[in-house]
């Protein structure tokens, strides 16, 4: 009851009449704090795209110093069997040393293409590069939803702003047309119903 009586209260003014202007003022209100949460929601984005910016660029880094490894490895395979071939004089065991420098190195370059181990592989590394750049689109996706909606706000803050001084219902009904736009976009780049 006690609730009752401070929102009459605040509602009345003058000689106990209802302000008109009160369910627009809750109205902006409302628009106000939606808008708020769409800041604060793109900021998140924001920094998950920073963030993954600098995970996608050190996922493609060690990609890159594995496929140049692999290639200084195979290049190095090449070689010695091909001194391995050409040299007759080497002797057995030197032969077998041979081999097995060629097997361990065979064993590395397969390591640098999947390590299911140590997860440093080339084919983890791009499973791990995937899951960043989906992250990173969903993000944008979110981001773009948010400031969509926060610009339909401050534009349905405006118009209904507007109606309170001209006193046009045209405004304030716009207003809330847009400013219901607004506050779906806000929440799809909470939950991502669709993509803008």
């Amino acid at each position: 009851m006690e609730a009752e009586k401070t929102s009459e209260e605040i509602i009345k003014v003058g000689n106990g009449e209802k302000n008109p202007h009160a369910v627009k003022a809750f109205i902006i209100s409302l628009f106000a704090l939606v808008l708020s949460l769409a800041g604060f929601g793109g900021a998140e984005e924001l920094k998950i795209m920073s963030e993954s910016n600098i995970i996608e660029s050190n996922y493609q880094t060690v990609a890159e110093f594995r496929s140049l490894r692999q290639s200084v490895l195979q290049d190095s395979i090449d070689q010695l069997e091909i001194n391995l071939g050409a040299n007759s004089s080497l002797t057995a065991v030197e032969k077998n040393n041979l081999e097995k420098i060629i097997a361990r190195k065979k064993t590395d370059i397969q390591l640098m293409e999947s390590n299911a181990d140590k997860k440093d592989g080339k084919k983890e590394i791009e499973l791990k590069l995937s899951k960043i750049k989906h992250e990173k689109t969903l993000a944008k996706s979110k981001n773009r939803s948010f400031e969509y909606g926060g610009a339909l706000l401050q534009i349905a803050i405006i118009l209904v702003s507007t109606s309170i001084i001209a006193a046009m219902s045209g405004l304030l009904l716009g207003g809330i047309l847009v400013g219901s736009f607004g506050m779906a976009a806000v929440l799809n780049g909470f939950v991502l119903f669709f993509t803008i």
